[in-house]
């Protein structure tokens, strides 16, 4: 029977035990160990490792694993220790940026504050320093050069546009390009004996080369006009250089004795051709007021049928009154132009039913013979 172990009582021999620590410390080894398991553990290569040796570092091992799933996975406290003052180097490090932040914040408020009203480049320098006093001036030079580009680009833009409208305008109203040339007009209307071609362009010659933008077409109708035969004339300008004149020619009514001759009479009262015999018109008296005497004539001879217009030889106006004589000798005493179309309808019944030498039809609801 083999003696009992004078290392332990009862003379079991228990293996040592290996403990690891929570920062990687070696395990503590009973006093007893033999010199022989105290061997180097590490070095450059030149010793090996006992048996036993291996066998108490899986051990360690072993024991470390156990006492780590034990606690659930915790971390060590040297571990923590650094996690801890990791954080608190991150709180420090963001109160610090906060307050930077905070810092920077409040100087640009102070700053703007200061800057609401203009200052001088001088004392934007002493408030922002010198590097933004050189951006600040850079700045107030860029935008005056600015400035006054602009205001050189608009004045060479008016300049251009006074230059334009002044060119335009002389090309228009000074310059041969739109000057009256009269062997171009246009002339209607006209009859061929008492007003021509020719003598129409003969009355607006006063006008020629002169630009038809300052052509006063009013002025050429009165030279046109200036021809008593014509009793309009209606003036419209054909570009670039020439017009259009269109006539209204004067119709005689009747034939007035003047000047020891005849001449014809339009419904406005104006002489306007001279006849060599009273021919197929009436022989008209005026006096008084010729056109508002010769307005009324026409408009007795235009209420008259052409059967009873045919026999008036003769007509006296007063103005007021119109009185006229029948080839037959007879009187006809017609009034004021008033109901002229009953007054000639009267009138025409009257010599168609009734025989007598004075017809009074001024009254045409109570006509008179005698």
């Amino acid at each position: 029977m083999r003696p009992p172990s004078p290392r332990r009582p009862g003379g079991k021999r228990e293996r040592p035990s290996a403990v690891t620590n929570a920062v990687g410390d070696e395990p503590d080894v009973g006093e007893a160990a033999p010199a022989s398991s105290r061997r180097v553990r590490s070095g450059k290569g030149s010793e090996e490792r006992s048996p036993r040796e291996g066998t108490q570092r899986s051990a360690r091992e072993g024991f470390a694993q156990r006492r780590t799933r034990e606690r659930g996975g915790e971390k060590s406290s040297r571990e923590e220790a650094r996690e801890r003052r990791a954080r608190a180097r991150a709180e420090h490090a963001a109160r610090e940026q906060g307050e930077e932040r905070h810092s920077r914040a409040v100087e640009r408020r102070t700053t703007r504050g200061v800057l609401a009203t203009p200052v001088a480049a001088a004392d934007a320098a002493t408030l922002l320093g010198s590097e933004e006093a050189t951006d600040l001036g850079d700045r107030l030079r860029e935008r005056t050069r600015a400035r006054r580009m602009l205001l050189l680009r608009r004045i060479a833009v008016s300049v251009v546009t006074v230059a334009f409208v002044v060119g335009v305008g002389w090309l228009a109203f000074f310059s041969p390009l739109f000057a009256l040339s009269t062997g171009n007009i246009q002339v209607t209307g006209e009859d061929g004996t008492l007003v021509t071609v020719d003598s129409v362009r003969s009355s607006v010659s006063p006008f020629e080369g002169v630009p038809l933008t300052r052509l006063d077409t009013q002025a050429v109708s009165r030279a046109v006009q200036e021809n008593v035969a014509v009793k309009s004339a209606s003036v419209s300008r054909r570009w670039p250089t020439s017009l259009k004149v269109s006539v209204t020619m004067r119709a005689g009514i009747a034939v007035e004795a003047a000047e020891g001759t005849y001449w014809l009479v339009d419904d406005q009262g104006v002489r306007f051709e001279r006849v060599s015999s009273v021919g197929g018109y009436p022989l008209v008296t005026l006096s008084g007021d010729r056109a508002a005497g010769a307005s009324d004539v026409a408009s007795m001879l235009g209420a008259l049928d052409q059967s009873t217009r045919s026999q008036v030889s003769a007509i006296t106006s007063t103005g007021t009154q119109v009185n006229f004589t029948l080839r037959g000798g007879q009187t006809v005493k017609w009034g004021t132009s008033g109901d002229a179309p009953q007054k000639a309808r009267v009138l025409a019944t009257l010599l168609a039913n009734v025989k007598a030498t004075t017809y009074d039809v001024s009254a045409p609801n109570h006509p008179v013979t005698s």
